[in-house]
C-alpha cells in the first residue's frame, strides 16, 4: 500500500477530534502511535499540515484539502465495497479481520502459496477492538485476535498458539533477565499486550518502564530498526522467523522459560460460516508447532 494512503486514518481522526489523544481512543492505538503516523504524513508529503498552537488541533489550508480528499475517498471506497460484496459470491468470497501478526506472516501464507491458495479472500489487520467489531457487523466473516473483548453475541475460540520471543540484533547473547528494563526496546501497535505477556511468562513480573528508542505501526519497521542494532523488541516468532533464517536477528532465550500466546478466532455464531473459513479454522485447530522453534 502507498505509505502516504496507510497513514489517513489517522491524520482523519486527529482533525475530526482535534487531538491526539482522542484520535488515538476512537482509533483504539496508543496515542504515540497516531503522533508517529502524523509525523511520517507529514515527512512523505512534504509539509505541514496543521496548525499547532494552544489547545486543538486544527488543519492548516493543505491539510483541510487533504482532509476533503480522505472524505471523498471513504465515501466512494464504501460504494465500491458495497458493489463487490455480491451475496452471490458469499460461499467463495472469504472475509477475514485479523491482528496484523498473526495475519500476515500466519494466514496470509496459507492463502498465498498454501493449502487455501484458490480460496477468493479479502483480508484486513486493525487492531482487536475493530477485528471484533468487523466480525460484529458483518463485514468479516472470522476474526482472529490474541485478546478478545467482551462480547454477548460473538463466539470466541482459543484456535490455535504462537510464541512471544524477544528478538535482537544477530550475534547478541542474553543477558540476565533482570539488566533487560535498562536496554532499548522498539515498540507497535499492540505491543503493550505483548511485552506485558512476555514479562509475566518469562520475567514473572509486570512490564517494567522501558526506554523507547521508536514506534512503528507495521512490524516489519519494528524488525529492521532492531536489526539495525536500535533496540530490542518483542514479536510473535512468525515474525521473525524469515529475519533469524538469514541471520538479521536472533532470539534471546532462558532456559526453561518460553511464552505462549493463545489465538482466539471470533464468529458470530447466527451466521452460517463459507466452506473455505471451516476448512481455515480445521488447519488452525491442527496446526503442528510454529513456524520458528529454534533452540
Amino acid at each position: 500500500m502507498n505509505l502516504e494512503l496507510r497513514y489517513l486514518p489517522a491524520f482523519r481522526a486527529v482533525c475530526e477530534t482535534g487531538s491526539l489523544r482522542a484520535a488515538a481512543a476512537v482509533m483504539h492505538r496508543t496515542e504515540q502511535a497516531v503522533s508517529y503516523q502524523l509525523k511520517r504524513l507529514e515527512e512523505r508529503l512534504g509539509t505541514t499540515l496543521f496548525d499547532r498552537g494552544v489547545g486543538r488541533l486544527v488543519p492548516n489550508a493543505r491539510g483541510k484539502r487533504l482532509l476533503d480528499f480522505c472524505r471523498d475517498m471513504h465515501r466512494d471506497w464504501s460504494r465500491v465495497l458495497d458493489e463487490l460484496d455480491d451475496p452471490a459470491d458469499r460461499d467463495t468470497l472469504l472475509r477475514i479481520a485479523a491482528v496484523s501478526g498473526f495475519g500476515r506472516y500466519v494466514l496470509l501464507p496459507m492463502f498465498r502459496d498454501g493449502p487455501l491458495a484458490e480460496v477468493a479472500l479479502r483480508m484486513h489487520y486493525p487492531a482487536a477492538p475493530q477485528v471484533m467489531r468487523s466480525v460484529a457487523d458483518g463485514t468479516a466473516d472470522l476474526g482472529f485476535v490474541h485478546c478478545p473483548q467482551p462480547s454477548g453475541s460473538l463466539a470466541c475460540e482459543v484456535i490455535t498458539e504462537e510464541e512471544l520471543v524477544l528478538v535482537a540484533p544477530a550475534g547478541v547473547n542474553p543477558s540476565p533477565l533482570e539488566q533487560l528494563p535498562a536496554q532499548s526496546f522498539v515498540t507497535y501497535d499492540e505491543s503493550d499486550y505483548v511485552f506485558a505477556t512476555w514479562f509475566a511468562q518469562v520475567s514473572g513480573t509486570a512490564t517494567p518502564i522501558l526506554r523507547c528508542t521508536a514506534h512503528f505501526e507495521e512490524l516489519e519497521e519494528v524488525l529492521e530498526w532492531v536489526a539495525d542494532g536500535r533496540g530490542l523488541s518483542i514479536v510473535p516468532a512468525d515474525c521473525a522467523a524469515a529475519a533469524v533464517a538469514d541471520a538479521k536477528l536472533a532470539l534471546l532465550r532462558w532456559p526453561g522459560r518460553r511464552c505462549s500466546n493463545a489465538i482466539y478466532a471470533v464468529r458470530d455464531p447466527a451466521v452460517t460460516l463459507p466452506s473455505a473459513a471451516e476448512t481455515l479454522l480445521h488447519l488452525l485447530r491442527t496446526r503442528e508447532g510454529m513456524a520458528l522453534s529454534v533452540a
